[in-house]
């Protein structure tokens, strides 16, 4: 069983600590054990088992969090040791996790263009812009379906030169690089990567880009936007994350001032071991909110742009030393 980096002798101290546990329902010690490998095994087999990318690890595992404690007193002792029975468990929930994000996805889909009907009402627009502005307005920013990401994308490469008004006048760096991005291998590379952090791009950077590439603003916030919202879920798994930390945390404060006022050494013992519990826990759960990269993996970037995953690596690598070349 060395799917899940775990050996045979391994694997048979773990089955049979879940047994034993099963037996002794109140060793708060074995159960914490059990429970920590149990949520490593979740994290770490979809991606072995190549059922989800690594960086929907995480979501999968605050999707059966709950309910480890059946894993654990399910199991029955058989053909399959407690790691083969998780795996088997990974591969059925696998899939109910992959139709609930797509639920979820359509739901937050479907809000977004309700939201956006009534914005697109010229009564409703006028009453809340007060004066008018030179830049490109949020009630603007529009949001496509996924499947048309590819479409948006040649656009974007086969655009003619859209001069504006209102478009942003650049320095000599930034027409050095205007005027190699004129390139279509270039242009394709770094349209690629500004999918990567579409949400950077759209809210600090929308016109001055535009003007680079020579694109209307509105065309590329169409692009950048519909990217933008496959970030939510990342943005909603470090939320989950942050409320549990802050949990932890105040539980940490709660034991610290009950073990102040305890006087028995016996509840002294039990407080301190569920503290140091409480205390390694929410430091896990601080690292792995800070190791939440904010960004679109180069596996969404290839699903959603349609391009091979080695094309996005090579763009990515080679248009970032060309912005280094042009640019101080």
């Amino acid at each position: 069983m060395y799917i899940s980096g775990i050996s045979d002798t391994q694997s048979n101290r773990l089955t049979k600590a879940v047994l034993l546990l099963q037996i002794q329902k109140e060793n708060q010690v074995l159960h914490n054990k059990v429970h920590l490998i149990t949520q490593q095994l979740l994290y770490t087999l979809p991606s072995k088992l190549k059922l989800l990318p690594e960086e929907d690890c995480c979501e999968f595992l605050l999707y059966c969090y709950e309910t480890i404690d059946h894993y654990i007193s399910s199991y029955r002792e058989g053909n399959l040791p407690y790691i083969g029975y998780i795996t088997e468990v990974v591969r059925m929930r696998s899939r109910y996790f992959i139709a609930y994000r797509r639920v979820q996805s359509n739901k937050e889909r479907a809000l977004l263009e309700s939201e956006k009907k009534g914005w697109d009402e010229p009564d409703a627009y006028e009453s809340c812009v007060a004066e008018a502005r030179s830049y490109t307005p949020l009630s603007h920013m529009a949001t496509v379906d996924y499947s048309a990401m590819p479409s948006l994308f040649e656009q974007l490469l086969n655009a003619p030169k859209h001069h504006d008004a209102n478009q942003v006048q650049l320095d000599q760096m930034q027409k050095r690089l205007q005027v190699k991005l004129q390139e279509g291998v270039n242009r394709k590379r770094f349209i690629i990567l500004l999918a990567i952090s579409p949400h950077l791009t759209n809210l600090y950077l929308l016109e001055e880009i535009a003007s680079l590439l020579e694109v209307d603003a509105l065309l590329l916030n169409s692009f950048l936007s519909t990217a933008e919202q496959l970030l939510e879920r990342k943005r909603k798994c470090k939320q989950q994350m942050e409320e549990t930390s802050n949990r932890h945390f105040r539980r940490i404060m709660e034991i610290q001032a009950e073990l102040n006022q305890c006087i028995t050494s016996t509840k002294q013992e039990k407080l301190r071991n569920l503290l140091s519990w409480t205390e390694r826990v929410h430091r896990i759960k601080v690292e792995q909110i800070r190791s939440i990269e904010y960004h679109l993996s180069q596996s969404q970037i290839s699903l959603l742009l349609g391009v091979p995953k080695g094309t996005v690596a090579s763009s990515v690598h080679y248009i970032k030393a060309l912005i280094q070349e042009c640019m101080d």
